[in-house]
């Protein structure tokens, strides 16, 4: 089988098959947030969960709305129950927060690809955003040695900006994307596919699909 690399923020520890590239890095930050002003809290990403564990508990009676099913579970651990899901990508957010009245929260990295909270506020959707997090990229990741016939995988536009920063992307590369944002960050002339579902997991399948073929 052709090596399957997945270029992200973490690992995914049921894919023993999958050599994982750390290409960044995450910096959490702690601004003063007073929770009980809001209905609820958008989380995009495990990172923006993993940043609510820096606060105090008060959160967790709020209602949260998470991107997807990962994000999800990484609220559940930290202990909230009054969550909804949205079908892993930025817009899908809208649609479930327009059945909702109330203020929101969204905890945010420094730099987003998405446009879904404007898009909100024109629906008269009140979200005010904090950032909790900054992604960087990883300084300890240096002079990469990819195969040539491999599956690479990217899950952030960002992973894109700083893979590129060490390697190059090349035709006998096959690229999955985890969603079309990402998709739209590969550099002019870089053909790939877009994942079935936005998530890691369908990522991979898809890969390793690709990767025995």
């Amino acid at each position: 089988m052709r090596p399957i690399y997945l270029i992200s923020k973490t690992p995914f520890d049921q894919a023993m098959d999958v050599i994982h590239i750390p290409i960044l890095s995450i910096h959490f930050l702690t601004p003063n947030i007073d929770f009980s002003l809001y209905t609820g809290i958008i989380v995009t990403s495990k990172q923006g969960a993993q940043a609510l564990q820096y606060y105090s508990p008060d959160w967790i009676e709020l209602k949260i709305v998470c991107v997807g099913e990962s994000t999800a579970n990484v609220i559940k651990e930290l202990g909230a129950s009054h969550i909804e899901i949205a079908q892993g990508y930025g817009m899908s957010i809208v649609e479930v927060l327009s059945p909702h009245q109330g203020k929101w929260l969204y905890v945010r990295p420094k730099t987003i690809a998405s446009s879904w909270p404007s898009r909100a506020r024109e629906l008269g959707i009140e979200v005010d955003e904090v950032i909790l997090y900054e992604t960087t990229c990883n300084d300890e990741v240096k002079d990469l040695e990819i195969v040539q016939n491999s599956v690479l995988i990217f899950t952030s536009p960002s992973s894109i900006e700083c893979f590129c920063k060490r390697a190059t992307i090349v035709s006998t590369h096959d690229v999955i994307v985890i969603g079309s944002t990402t998709q739209a960050a590969l550099p002019l002339g870089i053909k790939s596919t877009l994942s079935q579902e936005a998530s890691v997991v369908s990522c991979i399948e898809m890969g390793r699909k690709i990767a025995a073929s």
